[in-house]
């Protein structure tokens, strides 16, 4: 299956195969001779030696596409390497690079690759499937009206950067900072939490997560008189 969008290619140093450029890893030589280009199977292969652990198949994935709760359609490119365990990268090709939604587990070694490439596409799948920003619902076409909100309480995302300045990422979008503090405006004297994780865990990915009830003492379905009503 080949992806629409045309990837770079590369030719590794070491088996000599011309492959799609992604993953390709520059390995440098203690003895200073030129560093070697490896594609990830050769990688993979180098690693695992090293490691003394047994030989991990590399697996050249196709792309996979999903649609999400909008219909919008995502096509996902793989890398597989190894590391401190069986690492698979997912992401979209955009504008000549890897951008929008990007997904990644992290596994035991010894765990069959296909399986480990199974719980990441169910969890591209999962992350998809959620909204985190709405457009708002006043009518109009102005710009004043064509802003977007957080969907809920709760926003995932990543922290990406451009030309040096970071950018957030959500919805497979990329925002700048400003932009995302224009969509708390909603929440103007609340209290926030910022919590960074790393992208291969896997993270509550509802946007309004059940949160303890601040006025629990008080009865639940039954109106609150006010005081006017009290009095007759």
């Amino acid at each position: 299956m080949k992806d629409r969008f045309s990837t770079p290619e590369d030719r590794c140093d070491e088996c000599g195969q011309t492959k799609t450029a992604l993953g390709f890893v520059s390995l440098g030589s203690d003895a200073g001779s030129p560093a070697r280009h490896l594609c990830s199977a050769c990688y993979n292969r180098w690693y695992m030696q090293r490691a003394g652990l047994p030989e991990l198949e590399t697996v050249d994935f196709d792309p996979v596409t999903r649609w999400d709760s909008v219909g919008k359609e995502h096509t996902f490119h793989f890398v597989v390497h190894m590391s401190t365990g069986l690492g698979i990268k997912a992401f979209e090709w955009v504008n000549g690079g890897p951008g929008g939604y990007q997904f990644s587990v992290l596994e035991p070694p010894e765990m069959p690759v296909r399986e480990a490439f199974a719980t990441l596409v169910k969890k591209i799948e999962a992350g998809i499937a959620v909204r985190y920003l709405r457009p708002s619902d006043f009518p109009g076409t102005g710009a004043s009206q064509n802003r977007l909100y957080v969907n809920g309480t709760a926003v995932n995302g990543r922290i990406d950067e451009r030309e040096g300045t970071p950018t957030v990422v959500i919805d497979g979008r990329e925002f700048a900072w400003e932009e995302f503090g224009e969509f708390l405006s909603g929440f103007n004297g609340f209290n926030f939490r910022l919590e960074c994780f790393d992208a291969c865990e896997s993270v509550e990915t509802t946007p309004d997560p059940e949160r303890p009830n601040p006025v629990w003492w008080l009865p639940e379905n039954e109106p609150i008189e006010s005081d006017d009503n009290r009095h007759h």
